[in-house]
């Protein structure tokens, strides 16, 4: 594993290098916002806006913006999305796991320490608080991110919670629904937010036809397991579940839905951050503790998590890594 960071500049990215494989993650301590995945094929899976803000100014356009403790903004008095997208975080351990199976990296926020958007029952001088860890995992053709919440105040608290994933399309073929779209969600009750009209998804692949946004969830599923196509040739899957471990050690699974969406023309011409042409080149599909989820009670906390794959590395270039690594494996037990 390598990581490389400059420690005079803490808003510059941390990259985080699997070794054996050169597959790596670009991540920024604003945010702790993951800008950029790449396979160890070179592979790129995350689209970042070409004028997004990388100084700290607003939250990062792109990759994997954090949101807790609400989605959108139904408390008027909070800024949308809360506030973990919008603070600069401390970077922790970095370390190997399963004989350099994966290299990892924890980053973390305590509610003491975020001075941006703040408002609402988390505004300063709040009963509430919390310690906030984002671990990042790299492996040679996928990478898991895990939001670990505990509630460290003297109250319980409701929250929401969401990886806002923005992929990259290849080709600026987002609205060619042959070769971008959605797939595993059939079955899906879903809120058109553009309508405020509730439907069920039927058996056909989501597709970006305008604009879009829409929040699933299913009445009895509770993880979320999608495939994205993202252009000719190239797809991607997505994996995400969340528990809650209570103080007596009790984990109790909640529920996972996602949010699909795409701005297309005219919101894309309205956000400063974001060129008016770019919706054709990414697509968000965000995991999201939104719906049911089990209040968190003093001690206890909640563990937030998606694994995104590849589903194109089954090249000699992956063949070669997975031998060397069982290969090393095997004379590392041979040694002892």
């Amino acid at each position: 594993m390598t990581i490389q960071k400059n420690d005079s500049d803490p808003l510059g990215p941390i990259v985080l290098t699997h070794t054996s494989s050169g597959a790596n993650a670009t991540i920024y301590p604003f945010g702790a916002t993951v800008t950029s995945y790449k396979t160890c094929s070179g592979r790129e899976l995350l689209f970042v806006s070409r004028t997004a803000k990388l100084d700290g100014s607003k939250a990062i356009r792109g990759g994997i913006p954090l949101v807790f403790p609400q989605f959108g903004r139904p408390d008027q008095s909070m800024p949308q999305h809360g506030f973990l997208r919008c603070n600069l975080w401390k970077v922790g351990n970095t370390y190997e796991e399963g004989d350099d199976a994966c290299s990892c990296v924890d980053l973390s926020l305590s509610l003491k320490d975020v001075v941006a958007a703040r408002g609402g029952e988390w505004d300063v001088g709040t009963e509430r608080d919390c310690t906030v860890t984002l671990t990042v995992k790299v492996y040679p053709s996928s990478f898991t991110t895990t939001m670990t919440v505990v509630n460290s105040g003297g109250v319980a608290f409701p929250y929401q919670a969401l990886f806002h994933t923005y992929y990259a399309i290849s080709g600026q073929s987002a609205l060619n629904g042959e070769v971008c779209n959605v797939k595993g969600l059939a079955g899906y009750e879903y809120l058109d937010q553009l309508t405020a009209k509730s439907h069920v998804q039927n058996d056909e692949p989501i597709t970006i036809g305008g604009e879009v946004d829409r929040i699933y969830s299913h009445p009895t599923q509770t993880d979320i397991d999608v495939v994205i196509s993202t252009g000719v040739g190239t797809s991607v899957a997505l994996k995400s579940s969340a528990f809650v471990t209570k103080l007596n050690g009790d984990n109790v699974v909640a529920p996972v839905g996602v949010v699909v969406w795409n701005p297309f023309i005219e919101k894309a011409k309205s956000m400063g951050d974001f060129d008016d042409e770019q919706y054709k080149e990414m697509i968000c599909v965000e995991p999201g503790m939104l719906k049911d989820v089990p209040i968190v009670e003093k001690g206890d906390q909640f563990h937030f998590s998606q694994t995104i794959t590849s589903c194109d590395e089954d090249s000699e270039k992956v063949k070669e890594v997975e031998g060397e690594e069982h290969i090393g494996k095997k004379n590392k037990v041979g040694k002892e």
